[in-house]
């Protein structure tokens, strides 16, 4: 390698046309090569200022690039001092230039401007009470509806690089090494803080290099060597730090966030037969079984496709068209195919006429399938084919009920003197049919008889008081509240069953039935409006419990783990490998007399010969000066599987042993130096994995002291 650093007047990639060498003796006194996987790619020295070297001093200053070892570097930190002579000092720290340059590309989001503003709101509106041809598209239906509540689409590694990379003007380029897995995530800010955000979800590790970024996994960053690490040979000191606070090895894991929505709609008006020949109560009845909004077009083209296909009868028979798959029947003359697909549960008897109505109301953009005035062919998959969920007849649900039914038929049955059917009735005719109706009992009957029905209340009514007018045992007239403001009743042979205010004739007392109606209706005022309750949940779960770790490190329960945005099982549980520790996390550094050559990425041995434990470890970091060969050089390994740690508590009781086996009057004495075991304090460290410390650092060993030892040791 190059022995010289030079300092040159590049600022941000622009290339300097001038360069200087940094005076040697400061390189050799403090320069320093830094280089820590993902974290740190650095050199650092200490520049004095001398009359030979005055113009590299000079040309020190923030953002100008020097040269070492065919690599070029951006000078990120200064500081300024004196030393002992009294000569000015630059304490300067570069980073390696790929840094700068991806911390210069950047993906970010385009604001809001005049020209390009943003929107909000909704630009149509609609009026449930108009004619609405687009049938409230936006209405929900009655069902269930499971979706993925946080499903995003996934990316590759690759793809994601390339929104930082393509046209950058940056002149930079990157190589993927290794295999890595799709991840839902988006590019945003500067490359340089997305891959410290993101690049450990991939398990993926970047080395720069020049202009060129280099990302590999961890089976393509290890490249075999055959260096050996061996105590008091080539290494001065071991040091392993454990800290028992960041890890978890016993936690729930949950992906693919889900959203259920059930929607339930007006309980229907609970009319299923046409009243008079007039099937409009039936149709709205099943358009609030089904969540359908319906504008009086609507109503008048269903009416005119029954009337163009059965006449109004339920029960009509029609022909085959010629075909095998039989003849159509019915109110809306479907055939027996096309309206099991099309029908909802519990409503599939075809010669229903309510049946046929929610069937046609599932055919995807049914105004746009019936004309009123010519045949009709359903097609396309149906809206839904979840069961209709039946409603309560209390509380609010059978509230709206009670609303719905009575309201169908205002306009439409006649006052009619002693009468309780749809044909005709008169007051205690009409409460006596909706009492039968909702499961109250009730033999025909006047209005005295209906006075016994409850007990007596005051205002403000509920649905389904009986209201009174008249003294109690001489009452004359009876009519049933929808709510305190609103009642329907049978009034006169002029108006026929009217919906009026309770206040334009009051009543004189009123009897609430037991279970009939109770609460306030929401639908009083006519509004048939459909409900959805909506459950969130997690459609993966499994519990992580690694019961080997238990047994070494005692029980850490850690939080849960949550990952909307994964549906897959595999893919999670690779998710939490790459981000969760679940083991102690560990730092294994050792000091190596000189360099040979190491790179990060390189794999070597640590051997503990009497225990047969050969063990190899991956370089993640390395720091030394490379203008003193014989200098301490500290490396980091890759160390967090189980068995590399239990290789290095091996190899530290392997080298206690040693120690303990040295006579005291051994080579030690021959220096002066006093015997010392020393990883005394590993046994400790091994059973706490909390303690923090280096094993005491043995006297530099001269040549010949070495090879003793190292003979001791694999005799």
């Amino acid at each position: 390698m190059s022995r010289d650093v030079l300092i040159t007047d590049n600022l941000n990639n622009k290339g300097g046309s001038n360069e200087e060498r940094l005076d040697y003796n400061d390189m050799y006194n403090s320069f320093k090569v830094n280089m820590q996987l993902n974290s740190a790619y650095e050199i650092s020295f200490t520049a004095t200022y001398t009359e030979q070297y005055k113009d590299a001093y000079n040309m020190l200053k923030m953002g100008r690039g020097v040269w070492y070892d065919d690599k070029e570097y951006y000078i990120e930190q200064l500081e300024n001092g004196l030393d002992e002579n009294g000569l000015a000092t630059m304490q300067v720290t570069a980073h390696a230039i790929l840094i700068d340059l991806m911390k210069n590309i950047r993906i970010d989001p385009k604001q809001p401007t005049e020209d390009n503003p943003e929107v909000s709101g909704d630009s149509s509106s609609s009026d449930s009470s108009g004619d609405d041809s687009s049938g409230g598209s936006d209405t929900p239906q009655i069902g269930t509806v499971v979706k993925k509540t946080d499903e995003q689409q996934t990316h590759t590694l690759q793809e994601l690089l390339d929104q930082f990379f393509k046209n950058n003007d940056q002149g930079i380029t990157y190589e993927l090494h290794g295999n890595f897995p799709k991840l839902a995530l988006d590019c945003s800010g500067s490359l340089y803080e997305w891959l410290g955000s993101n690049l450990a979800s991939f398990g993926a590790y970047y080395i720069p290099d020049n202009y060129v970024l280099k990302i590999y996994d961890l089976d393509s960053l290890k490249s075999p060597t055959d260096v050996q690490m061996r105590y008091l040979n080539n290494v001065t000191s071991v040091d392993i730090q454990s800290d028992g606070n960041d890890f978890y090895n016993d936690f729930d894991v949950y992906g693919g966030k889900m959203e259920k929505d059930i929607t339930t709609g007006g309980s229907g008006n609970g009319v299923n037969e046409p009243v008079n020949g007039d099937w409009t109560p039936v149709i709205q009845n099943a358009a609030s079984l089904v969540g359908e909004h319906l504008s009086q077009s609507d109503i008048s083209l269903v009416l005119a496709q029954i009337n163009l296909e059965s006449r109004g009868q339920e029960n009509a028979h029609g022909g085959d068209d010629g075909l095998s798959d039989g003849i159509a029947m019915g109110l809306l003359q479907f055939k027996q195919g096309t309206f099991n697909y099309y029908c909802r549960p519990p409503y599939t008897n075809i010669w229903h006429g309510l049946d046929q109505i929610i069937a046609l109301f599932n055919v995807p953009g049914w105004r746009n399938q019936i004309t009123g005035h010519s045949g009709w062919s359903p097609h396309g998959a149906p809206v839904s084919k979840s069961p209709i969920q039946a409603q309560s007849t209390t509380s609010t649900a059978g509230a709206n009920n009670i609303v719905s039914f009575c309201r169908s038929f205002v306009g439409k049955v006649p006052y009619v003197w002693g009468g309780s059917t749809t044909s005709g009735w008169d007051c205690s005719g009409f409460v006596c049919y909706v009492l039968n109706h909702f499961g109250i009992q009730t033999p025909r009957t006047n209005t005295v008889g209906l006075e016994s029905k409850g007990t007596i209340v005051g205002p403000p009514y509920q649905t389904g008081d009986l209201l009174f007018w008249g003294p109690r045992g001489g009452s004359y007239h009876v009519s049933i509240a929808m709510d305190a403001t609103y009642r329907v009743g049978a009034d006169n042979y002029t108006d026929g069953t009217v919906y009026r205010t309770i206040a334009s004739w009051p009543p004189s007392f009123a009897v609430r039935v037991p279970g009939f109606g109770g609460g306030s209706a929401t639908n009083a005022d006519g509004d048939g409006s459909t409900s959805t309750t909506t459950e969130t949940y997690y459609a993966l779960h499994y519990h992580y419990h690694d019961q080997d770790s238990v047994d070494k490190f005692g029980l850490h329960r850690g939080p849960q783990v949550l990952a909307d945005s994964v549906y897959d099982m595999d893919t999670l549980k690779q998710y939490v490998k790459n981000t969760v520790t679940t083991d102690p996390p560990t730092t294994i550094e050792n000091n190596e007399i000189g360099i040979n050559d190491l790179h990060l990425g390189n794999t070597c041995k640590v051997i503990a010969p009497e225990v047969n434990i050969s063990q190899m470890m991956t370089l993640m970091g390395i720091s030394y000066n490379p203008f003193q060969p014989n200098s301490d050089v500290t490396l980091t390994w890759n160390n967090t599987g189980l068995a590399l740690k239990n290789a290095i508590y091996a190899l530290y009781h392997d080298i206690h042993e040693t120690n303990n086996k040295i006579a005291p009057n051994n080579s030690y004495g021959a220096i002066g130096a006093k015997l010392e075991d020393h990883f005394k304090n590993v046994e400790s460290q091994k059973q706490t994995e909390l303690s923090k410390g280096q094993a005491n650092r043995p006297p530099l060993l001269n040549p010949s002291q070495v090879a003793s030892v190292d003979a001791f040791v694999n005799s």
